[in-house]
């Protein structure tokens, strides 16, 4: 019988993460629920990232990079507002997938514009369905402590990954200068800090050197704020009859089977991923990890990305930047993450504050998210190094995280040749590194414990003569 309040494993993994602000709870004040929800916003800003990333898969002009940030953040929001109402309602950010969009990048360059929204609408159906179907909550067996904490682990050193792109993204002295000075106050900030002080210092850290000093420095790009709207109502189908697009004129939606079979690709390492950052989500958040997190989750993740292709944006999960945040902070709060949630709306609505956020120089956000990335990674060994205690629990972890961790970057390097070769969902698999996780992990956990299990020794003892 279904039962949705049953634990994912039937020991709860320590976790070295101390909450200050329970899922359930709420600041103390209405300015500083703001605060910490104005601090989760200004690391979830990659929509500026992946926007890009996907007109370059695509092959689209860069007059569509401006408009898909705006409507990302929007579905953000939206998306976010779904997950903690009618999701699984713990404080999870969804924001644009990069494994679909990795996806939907190839769908674009080789069936057109429409295709690939025809491909994301049903891709986020389909989806919905199998969140609201529960087979994933069944399959929880096949994912136990061992499995999860290595896919933390490599979801730490994606985001670590992330955070290092983002500190070296520029070359220039000052950029490295202001990123060391970022990190070294976000450190004596978290470390000697009280209070606020303390639980803020993403927030402040960023502000004071990302938007004072860089504006002192003369590196803050005032002139591009200053030439955007305040607001700015969204549209259904924005792209419909887009200047520089040719396969945009006409219907602004095409169903093609094999544009939607490739795209699809994609949705499953979302899953995939998906599944990871919710065990990790409740490790940082002191939560029991359910079946209804699951089966919900992926439930209203579907129904975001519906939203996403009404709106004209990239496909939505759920964020690893964000699970850093709870993780540093230890603010877990839901009503935080809805408030955020309303803040991404406001910066999809306003043009002009989403440049503002798009301005804080990359280095100096990189520099500070790292410290959040590290304690993701560590978390997931933690829970590693407590659970496993043999043999086989240490090759299922060693593998996952190796193969998680390696693979994309031999993939990427000295295998790119060979990875050219692959058709779209062999490709998505050796470039992503929370995919090749979860995968690994569930396999080696069916093969060694369950296939070759050891088998117990049964009848008596042969008594001596």
């Amino acid at each position: 019988m279904y039962n949705p309040e049953q634990p994912i494993f039937e020991t709860q993994p320590d976790s070295t993460v101390k909450v200050s602000i329970g899922v359930e709870e709420n600041p103390k004040s209405w300015w500083q629920t703001l605060f910490f929800a104005w601090q989760i916003t200004l690391v979830d800003f990659t929509p500026f990232i992946w926007a890009g990333m996907f007109v370059s898969l695509a092959g689209l002009p860069d007059t569509v990079v401006p408009v898909m940030i705006k409507t990302c953040f929007l579905v953000m929001g939206i998306g976010t507002l779904i997950q903690t109402t009618i999701g699984n309602r713990l404080p999870i950010v969804q924001g644009p997938s990069s494994s679909v969009l990795t996806a939907m990048g190839g769908v674009t360059a080789t069936y057109g514009f429409p295709a690939m929204w025809g491909a994301v609408l049903v891709g986020g159906a389909l989806e919905a369905v199998i969140g609201f179907s529960r087979v994933l909550g069944r399959l929880r067996k096949f994912i136990p402590p061992v499995v999860t904490g290595s896919v933390v682990a490599t979801i730490g050193f994606v985001a670590c990954k992330i955070a290092a792109g983002w500190i070296f993204s520029s070359h220039e002295p000052v950029f490295l200068i202001l990123a060391a000075v970022a990190f070294l106050f976000a450190l004596f900030l978290k470390f000697k800090g009280k209070g606020l002080l303390s639980q803020g210092f993403v927030l402040i850290s960023v502000l004071v050197i990302g938007v004072v000093i860089s504006s002192i420095v003369g590196i803050f790009d005032w002139g591009k704020v200053f030439a955007e709207d305040w607001f700015a109502l969204p549209t259904i189908f924005p792209f419909r009859n887009f200047e520089g697009i040719p396969s945009a004129a006409g219907s602004p939606v095409v169903f093609t089977f094999a544009a939607i079979l490739a795209g699809f690709t994609g949705y499953i390492g979302s899953i995939f991923e998906s599944i990871g950052d919710y065990a990790a989500t409740c490790a940082v958040c002191d939560q029991v990890y359910r079946v209804k997190h699951i089966n919900k989750g992926i439930f209203a993740e579907g129904l975001g990305c519906m939203c996403s292709g009404l709106l004209g944006a990239l496909p939505v999960t759920s964020y690893t930047q964000n699970i850093g945040i709870l993780a540093a902070t230890g603010v877990a709060s839901r009503r935080v993450t809805r408030v955020a949630a309303v803040m991404f709306l406001i910066y999809g609505l306003s043009p002009k504050l989403a440049m503002l956020l798009a301005c804080i120089p990359r280095p100096i956000v990189g520099a500070v998210f790292l410290i959040s990335a590290s304690m993701i990674m560590f978390s997931g060994i933690d829970v590693v190094i407590s659970e496993t205690r043999d043999v086989r629990g240490n090759l299922i972890a060693g593998t996952t995280l190796g193969l998680g961790v390696m693979m994309p970057v031999f993939f990427s390097t000295t295998g790119a040749e060979w990875a050219a070769t692959f058709d779209p969902f062999l490709k998505m698999f050796v470039n992503n590194n929370i995919f090749i996780a979860v995968v690994s992990g569930v396999l080696l956990n069916i093969l060694l414990n369950m296939i070759l299990k050891e088998r117990k020794a049964t009848g008596t003892p042969a008594q001596s003569a």
